[in-house]
């Protein structure tokens, strides 16, 4: 017997020391994993074969990522893991801490638990006709030893039924112009801190270090390109809006202030130009805006 990549289920829910998932997730892939390492000791003995014998388990970790097409009621849960902010009608922002998850995998043979996990990474990525996609880099602190098949929670009710959005859907602002992308990838790095074991086996905290957000696309090599992109003052722009609408539901992601550089524009075939625009986003203060806030109408 094969187990098929079919077969497995994946599930999130809220930190605690014993529960599992609580929310099941539709997804791609998903790498969430314990890794280990071996301490040996590599003395010299008078002999070339190293020797096995006084071989310990050392630290371990946990980390993977998931890769998903998140639905508006999933964004809805993931949000707050992402950026730290609990929902205010339908607001997500930023804020100093994150809190912890659970998730529950079933590998069709068996079942495992991961716990005090964290969003390092929460990258989205849509392209002309796919749908928005979102891959979490996790890291975590314990694993649960493994359960028999068949213990996945009972949650298959909380599967959403909605559609993902698709690249279609998207509409970019910048510099109050309506800005023509493809490829875009929104990155949002919470810079954790990965080493903190001290004299624990596993890692006992995650600290949150300082966030990353990155916007990257590509643009035709147009007007719009040419007086609104390619070069921008050193302060950057304020109020740029990216939104995904499908007429029913709506993601609106609003940036405080973009910067980059002038933007290199590259010929390399006889095909349409189209430059590569990475910006990265850093809080307004003078416009009293975050770096980044959500706002899903989940209807």
């Amino acid at each position: 017997m094969v187990t098929m990549g079919h077969a497995t289920q994946l599930g999130l829910g809220p930190q605690h020391a014993t529960s599992l998932a609580t929310r099941q997730f539709e997804f791609q892939s998903c790498t969430l994993n314990r890794h280990q390492n071996l301490i040996r000791a590599h003395g010299i003995r008078g002999q070339r074969a190293p020797l096995g014998d006084a071989t310990q388990l050392g630290t371990s970790s946990v980390s993977g990522t998931l890769l998903l097409m998140p639905r508006p009621d999933d964004l809805d849960f993931l949000l707050p893991y992402i950026l730290g902010g609990a929902e205010e009608t339908d607001v997500f922002e930023l804020a100093e801490s994150l809190p912890e998850l659970v998730a529950t995998v079933d590998k069709d043979l068996f079942v495992e638990t991961y716990r005090g996990l964290k969003v390092a990474q929460a990258i989205f990525r849509s392209k002309q006709g796919q749908p928005l996609s979102l891959l979490l880099q996790l890291e975590g602190k314990t694993k649960d030893d493994s359960a028999a098949a068949g213990s996945f929670p009972s949650i298959a009710g909380t599967l959403s039924e909605k559609l993902p959005y698709v690249h279609h859907h998207a509409r970019w602002r910048f510099d109050s112009t309506q800005i023509e992308i493809d490829d875009l990838v929104l990155t949002i790095d919470n810079g954790l801190e990965l080493d903190h074991y001290h004299n624990s086996q596993t890692r006992n905290r995650l600290p949150e270090g300082e966030q990353t957000i990155t916007l990257a696309f590509r643009t035709p090599h147009n007007a719009d390109f040419i007086d609104h992109v390619r070069e921008i003052a050193a302060a950057g722009v304020s109020a740029a809006e990216l939104t995904f609408d499908n007429g029913t539901d709506s993601l609106t992601i609003d940036f405080g202030r973009l910067q980059k550089s002038e933007t290199p524009v590259d010929i390399r075939d006889k095909r349409s130009i189209q430059p590569q625009v990475t910006l990265q986003a850093y809080q307004d203060l003078a416009g009293e805006l975050p770096m980044i806030r959500f706002t899903n109408t989940n209807d």
